[in-house]
């Protein structure tokens, strides 16, 4: 039976879930990127292009990035998608700040801007983005619902909600496989990462316990997203969702 995934929580049961995480991220923001490496056997990259490419038909110009951690999807949006501006938010102020330096390294500052918000209570205006884009962060949403909402309220009509996470394989060998591979070797290396070892114990419980596939879909058809496209990655360790508002 899979666990609740809004009970998941980095630290203790008796503090709100979005506080914990704005902690543990600050805490772990200049090991993330390369903890998200090892989590992900070193193809994020290759998601994240095949993920960013599944937008290319529409053209848009004002992108939102959801939980934008250190910015990547927000600099290979110019390299796959070359829209006109880009807004990363995060509760992390520590891993935007990551993402700064990494947006002024690549030459895009002025086109691409970081801002403190929780997607349970954006500020920006009705109908204001033509994509939302979120990636491997929808599972460390405290309120999904009221996140997918707030999505829907923001994005122009017709606008698309691209969604890249991470799962486990579904059963047989790839499963127990990946299930070997994050309880030992992830957990050996994240310890060498930083001494916050209940952060990536969190990070591989929430993967787990985030629903995926249908259950997901489910989820955003009855937040009144239409499906485009379902997608898995790499023996089904990644999925990728396209909704339409």
């Amino acid at each position: 039976m899979q666990t609740d995934f809004t009970k998941v929580k980095p630290y203790n049961d008796n503090e709100a879930k979005t506080p914990q995480l704005s902690k543990m991220f600050n805490t772990i923001s200049s090991k993330y990127d390369q903890f998200n490496d090892i989590m992900s056997w070193g193809m994020a990259r290759v998601w994240r292009k095949n993920a960013l490419n599944s937008l290319k038909a529409y053209n848009p110009k004002q992108i939102l990035d959801i939980a934008t951690g250190t910015g990547d999807i927000c600099i290979k949006a110019f390299k796959y998608l070359n829209p006109e501006h880009v807004t990363g938010v995060d509760i992390s102020d520590l891993m935007m700040e990551v993402g700064r330096e990494k947006v002024e390294k690549a030459g895009l500052s002025g086109k691409i801007n970081f801002d403190i918000q929780d997607c349970a209570s954006l500020t920006y205006a009705d109908n204001s983005f033509d994509a939302v884009t979120i990636s491997f962060g929808i599972r460390n949403f405290e309120k999904l619902d009221t996140s997918l909402q707030q999505i829907h309220r923001v994005l122009k009509p017709k606008g698309h909600l691209l969604i890249l996470e991470m799962n486990e394989p579904q059963k047989g060998f790839m499963l127990r496989a990946y299930q070997l591979y994050t309880r030992v070797f992830v957990k050996m290396t994240s310890r060498l990462l930083s001494d916050d070892s209940k952060a990536y114990d969190y990070l591989t419980a929430s993967m787990h316990a985030f629903p995926s596939g249908k259950n997901l879909i489910d989820i955003l058809k009855k937040n009144n997203f239409e499906l485009i496209k379902h997608r898995k990655f790499t023996f089904g360790v990644c999925s990728m969702y396209l909704v339409q508002s």
